[in-house]
């Protein structure tokens, strides 16, 4: 039987982290797993850890969050070994996406029964995405959120800052183009999606998905407080056409300028502003997921 060799790089920032990356580690091997565990100091040397490791194994499995992934993405997508996902961080919106199971156990387990699924990955500047990349709104909320928070409030450390994000984030204007279209648009937050999930469960659109080919834009009209809170039920869910006050757009890439240089937030991470262009890289990353997922909403079928 061949014996599969795993990278485990566990966020030991994250919730729980330290005490997690023993377990992991106790659940793959159980599963007959060869586990070289990653060493690494600081989140921002996972890259060099991927590319240190990568010829020798076959899979490289991240634990923590969205942030995480972020950091490890376009090294995984690099190496051209599958990524599988423990969801021990904050939000876990990509797993989310994926049905990967959020149990540590059943989540090492997809490791090694998962199928090996195609997903795209989004590309904002020189920096890459797995989830979202947010411009307005989404950012100062971001930039508000503590570790603390992070740490005991988990995702309701997103939403318990949000009353000050909006009362602080000024409307803007922005120029999106795409293809042959030129949209004028007045925001107070932009999202461009890869994949369906941001923010611990709020949606890009309806029926935005990881392996689509496609990025999904929505821009969300300065309003009041009060219609804004009255609109959560349609972002939760992901807004179509008919939600008043979101505009939304799709493309394989976007070009967008701000009246002023804003700060654009990649998965949970401040790293680039505008002006910014987006694309999608179709088929870019490849994922561990459950057979279920593939079943029900998987959009290609390059698995294994």
């Amino acid at each position: 039987m061949t014996i599969l060799r795993a990278l485990l790089l566990i966020n030991r920032e994250s919730r729980q982290g330290e005490a997690n990356a023993q377990a992991a580690r106790d659940a793959l091997e159980a599963l007959d797993v060869e586990v070289t565990l990653g060493q690494f100091e600081q989140p921002e040397d996972v890259p060099a850890e991927i590319e240190h490791h990568a010829p020798a194994v076959d899979v490289i499995v991240l634990g923590g969050g969205d942030g995480t992934l972020n950091l490890a993405a376009a090294s995984v997508m690099r190496a051209g070994k599958a990524m599988g996902v423990l969801p021990l961080g904050t939000a876990n919106d990509f797993a989310r996406t994926l049905l990967i199971p959020t149990e540590l156990e059943a989540a090492c387990r997809n490791v090694v029964e998962g199928v090996t699924h195609s997903v795209d990955l989004g590309q904002c500047n020189d920096v890459y995405f797995v989830n979202v990349a947010s411009i307005g709104l989404a950012v100062r909320a971001c930039e508000y959120r503590s570790d603390a928070a992070k740490r005991w409030l988990g995702s309701l450390g997103y939403a318990s800052n949000v009353f000050s994000a909006y009362r602080d984030t000024e409307p803007f204007y922005a120029t999106v183009r795409f293809g042959d279209e030129t949209h004028q648009l007045r925001s107070i937050q932009l999202a461009v999606g890869n994949g369906r999930y941001f923010g611990g469960g709020l949606a890009v659109a309806n029926d935005a998905a990881l392996d689509d080919g496609r990025l999904d834009l929505y821009s969300l009209k300065p309003q009041s407080l009060a219609r804004l809170v009255g609109m959560l039920p349609a972002l939760v869910r992901g807004p179509d056409k008919s939600v008043q006050g979101v505009q939304l757009f799709e493309g394989t890439t976007f070009e967008i300028t701000t009246d002023r240089p804003m700060p654009v937030n990649t998965d949970g991470e401040i790293l680039t502003e505008t002006p910014a262009s987006f694309r999608v890289l179709p088929g870019a990353l490849q994922v561990k997921v459950p057979q279920a997922y593939v079943d029900r909403y998987g959009r290609n079928r390059d698995v294994a």
